[in-house]
């Protein structure tokens, strides 16, 4: 797996419309599944010169926040152009390991301890490329990758299934509460 970044991209270069530009403000928003406050983009036509330069993002690679909040892991599901920070994302070019069981091996307490110790202690902490290089993942067989991150994929479905149940349940609850409350007519 290569640890590496992308060439900058100078804010003058930043658009309304195009192809996206994260943040790793914007990841820890695909992260939590929120909309992204002030999205960017970059024109078509930049993007494919420092891709040239870098590469393109692709299905089942990882970036990973290395400022701010530190270790939020966003992967990479299709092969629709984007383009990121450099500096502040980590991209780990993943052609070796399950997508979803690198994903979730980013959430673990043994790589997120690492992060963390990793980053320094000054005032802002980072984690760097060569933070992410030495970043270590125990790795199964290909056929328990898959396992594993299919596990945790149904994990995660029914998690969100279950909050939106119970969010549907405490409107429900609301309702019939506001209703007892509100005076004959």
């Amino acid at each position: 797996m290569d640890v590496t970044s992308v060439k900058r991209i100078h804010q003058s270069d930043w658009k309304k419309t195009g192809i996206p530009f994260y943040r790793a403000r914007d990841l820890v928003s695909l992260a939590k599944n929120v909309p992204i406050a002030e999205p960017i983009f970059i024109d078509k036509e930049t993007y494919e010169n420092y891709s040239k330069k870098s590469g393109k993002v692709k299905s089942n690679d990882m970036l990973v926040t290395g400022v701010g909040t530190l270790g939020i892991a966003y992967l990479v599901t299709n092969d629709e152009p984007l383009y990121f920070k450099d500096g502040n994302v980590i991209w780990f070019r993943n052609n070796t390991l399950n997508g979803s069981f690198l994903y979730y091996s980013f959430m673990t307490n043994q790589v997120q301890r690492f992060i963390k110790l990793s980053a320094g202690t000054g005032t802002v902490g980072t984690y760097t490329i060569d933070s992410g290089k030495k970043t270590v993942i125990g790795v199964p067989s290909k056929n328990e990758q898959v396992e594993i991150g299919k596990l945790f994929n149904n994990i995660d479905q029914l998690i969100t299934v279950n909050q939106r149940l119970i969010l549907n349940m405490l409107i429900v609850l609301f309702n019939y509460l506001y209703a007892l409350k509100k005076p004959s007519e």
